[in-house]
């Protein structure tokens, strides 16, 4: 059994182990349906009829993708999962189906002989406030509107900015008061630098 000891992973036996492994993956942290690519604005804001089964892979695809990754010699997954992908539809209403589908990838992957992390992941709170992690009626919960952080700047997503969107966008996420920061309006969405606020929210 593989056990913390200060900052070391180790065996049974106490010897240090060096893992060898992938994210699996990044795109488990956007719903299959409707299709989470950034670059889809349609079905954003319908946030409680989302499903994240099949992400990170399609479970009829799953033997061929993780024999691959076995044979470049990988042993360790880290397998992203978002509480939205678990609680989407509102509080205490679980994805059963997602669950599922998350015990057969991390069972498969097992009996393959991969070591299985699950991350409970999260980044700038949401996918609408320019992350992912927490569903959107945890936003709505607290007063939000989601349809309008883009004319607030409150939150930049390449769903309502469309394109060109910059590679350096997500980390202007951070501070804006959605994520949990003191709001401040972004550099280049409608305010100078440094003025305070985000009227409308």
């Amino acid at each position: 059994m593989i056990h913390p000891d200060e900052s070391w992973f180790k065996d049974e036996a106490g010897r240090v182990l060096l893992l060898r492994g992938v994210n699996l993956g990044g795109d488990t942290k956007v719903p299959t349906v409707p299709d989470g690519a950034t670059h889809h604005s349609e079905g954003f804001f319908d946030h409680r009829m989302v499903s994240f089964v099949g992400r990170p892979l399609p479970l009829s695809e799953a033997v061929e993708h993780l024999s691959r990754l076995k044979s470049w010699g990988l042993t360790t997954l880290r397998f992203l999962v978002t509480w939205e992908a678990i609680e989407h539809a509102g509080p205490g209403l679980y994805d059963t189906a997602y669950l599922d589908y998350l015990e057969q990838v991390v069972q498969l992957a097992g009996d393959m002989g991969f070591t299985v992390f699950v991350d409970p992941h999260q980044d700038v709170w949401s996918r609408f406030t320019g992350g992912d992690g927490a569903p959107g009626w945890t936003l709505e919960a607290v007063g939000f509107d989601m349809t309008r952080f883009a004319e607030t700047c409150a939150a930049i997503v390449h769903q309502t900015h469309g394109d060109p969107f910059s590679h350096v966008i997500w980390p202007t996420n951070v501070s804006p008061l959605p994520a949990g920061r003191p709001a401040r309006r972004t550099p280049g969405c409608g305010e100078p630098e440094g003025e305070a606020g985000c009227p409308g929210l």
